[in-house]
């Protein structure tokens, strides 16, 4: 079942991968402004945009999903769990919009740049462990055998 929102004029599904299209009252500011935007912030809106909502063991989820040209629904942010569905969704919309990215933004670039301080990291911690756990017994191996 579809449930055209009023607000967007986009059709979205009642149910999206067992989240549920949220439609409450209560929220219908923030779901405007997510669609048709909120001048103040300076945010254009995107009627592509649902909120769903995702029960998790620990607490209510709120997910941000767009329907991108290909028909798919695509991920794009989710809310701490409990957190409530305010404004903050509009300022986290404003610095992770692809829209506002400048031209020649490069997400394969950022994405491998992202990808290398992970892995340096990771080679940060493994180098430690060495250094600290097995560099000295490894040392004391050594010595207890004769070959230091």
């Amino acid at each position: 079942m579809s449930i055209e929102t009023p607000t967007a004029g986009i059709a979205h599904p009642e149910w999206v991968g067992g989240r549920r299209l949220w439609l409450d009252p209560a929220l219908k500011d923030v779901i405007d402004k997510i669609h048709h935007g909120d001048p103040v912030k300076g945010w254009e809106g995107d009627p592509r945009l649902a909120v769903y909502a995702l029960p998790t063991p620990v607490g209510l989820v709120w997910e941000l999903v767009r329907l991108e040209d290909d028909e798919q629904y695509r991920h794009v942010h989710y809310t701490e769990p409990n957190q409530p569905l305010d404004d903050r969704i509009i300022d986290w919309l404003l610095a992770n919009d692809a829209r506002r990215r400048p031209n020649g933004y490069n997400l394969a670039a950022e994405i491998e740049k992202a990808n290398d301080a992970l892995d340096r990291e990771r080679d940060a911690k493994r180098d430690e462990w060495v250094a600290e756990e097995i560099a000295p017994r490894l040392r004391h191996a050594l010595r207890k055998d004769g070959l230091l």
